[in-house]
């Protein structure tokens, strides 16, 4: 299953569940499932907290960085041209959408290098 969108609580599409779960709703996924032709919604919640100490480091990760900065999805330009429709077909399914000011076709880049279209990004935005 690939899961296409993440969606934080208070945003459009998740007010329901917002108001059912409150504070414990940490987001709310779409799934699917190409196979099966199904999308799931799923939900990710808080069930518990409690208070934590990390352990301490081992002496050779003194220098290391402990927590990891995830960079934010971003859209990038994807050159594909008027008559490869199976691959229009493709971006079109992980969500891209195509700009007429640019010619290009714009997705979330992970996923565009996930259906290996990478080669095909378009530098200069």
């Amino acid at each position: 299953m690939l899961v296409r969108r993440i969606i934080k609580p208070g945003a459009k599409g998740t007010h329901k569940l917002t108001k059912a779960y409150g504070e414990q709703l940490v987001c709310v996924r779409y799934r699917y499932d190409y196979q099966k032709h199904l999308r799931h919604k799923t939900i990710e919640l808080i069930i518990d907290t409690q208070p934590w100490l990390p352990p301490p480091a081992h002496p050779t990760e003194y220098d290391r960085p402990r927590t990891v900065e995830i960079a934010p999805a971003i859209d990038v330009g994807v050159r594909i041209g008027y008559q490869e429709k199976d691959l229009q077909r493709q971006i079109k399914t992980i969500g891209g959408h195509w700009s007429t000011k640019d010619k290009v076709w714009y997705a979330k880049e992970a996923l565009v290098q996930h259906i290996g279209l990478g080669d095909r990004i378009v530098k200069n935005r």
